[in-house]
């Protein structure tokens, strides 16, 4: 069942330091679809994992030419957890959220390039990647809330940071642009055919926004967001 829901914006006691702890430690079997995030290791070493990820995608891929090298390409090339119901995602990055059945970043490429003004050489990239509820606990607790006060179950939730590739280094492009619609594919585990789907945003400062599933496919939820980063979690009601 699909339903229309009013955007809320609410204020959660969060800082920016505690809203995305690092994933607890990512396994990188090169840039396919063997790539998984796996239990194990502190929050230093397992953010220096996703980062040695980052630079080899983005050094494999800038010999194809398409996020460092010049030329750019329309879809993502790692993994299968870039795409979802059949559409890939529109950015390179990092896609290891394997809690959610798929994520797709559905504005173009080119949009998102030229709405954010990026300049030659700079590409729009990706990283996502399960959160974990125990480590980024205060965002986990304005989820819950957020839930709570809609009568509704929270779900799995993902961090997002959509962002920009140059000479190799990736850095956040701002919250406040343009829209970018962002596809996210329900779980078997948390889907429920006579319910309405939504997602919880968390933006560092502790703004919750509730954001409208626009599609009609009931196996998965489409938003609009921003770039920026995020904690993105499932709700049910």
């Amino acid at each position: 069942m699909k339903a229309n829901i009013a955007k809320k914006v609410l204020l959660c006691t969060l800082t920016a330091a505690l809203l995305v702890a690092p994933a607890t430690g990512v396994l990188a079997a090169g840039s396919g679809a063997g790539t998984k995030a796996v239990g194990g290791g502190d929050s230093g070493s397992s953010k220096s994992k996703v980062e040695e990820i980052i630079d080899s995608n983005s050094s494999a891929q800038s010999g194809q030419g398409s996020v460092s090298g010049g030329a750019s390409s329309s879809v993502a090339s790692v993994p299968a957890t870039s795409s979802v119901a059949g559409v890939k995602s529109s950015l390179a990055g990092v896609y290891l959220a394997s809690n959610v059945n798929g994520t797709a970043i559905t504005t173009g490429l080119s949009t998102i390039s030229d709405s954010y003004g990026l300049a030659n050489g700079e590409k729009p990239y990706a990283r996502i990647y399960n959160m974990d509820g125990k480590k980024s606990y205060l965002a986990q607790a304005c989820i819950e809330n957020a839930a709570a006060s809609m009568g509704a179950v929270a779900g799995p939730a993902i961090n997002v940071e959509i962002g920009k590739m140059a000479s190799g280094k990736f850095s956040l492009l701002p919250a406040d642009g343009a829209p970018i619609s962002l596809k996210v594919g329900i779980p078997k585990s948390f889907a429920q055919s006579d319910k309405t789907f939504a997602v919880v945003a968390v933006r560092p400062g502790g703004v919750v926004s509730v954001l409208t599933d626009v599609d009609t496919d009931p196996n998965t939820v489409t938003f609009d967001t921003t770039a920026g980063q995020a904690v993105y979690a499932l709700i049910k009601y």
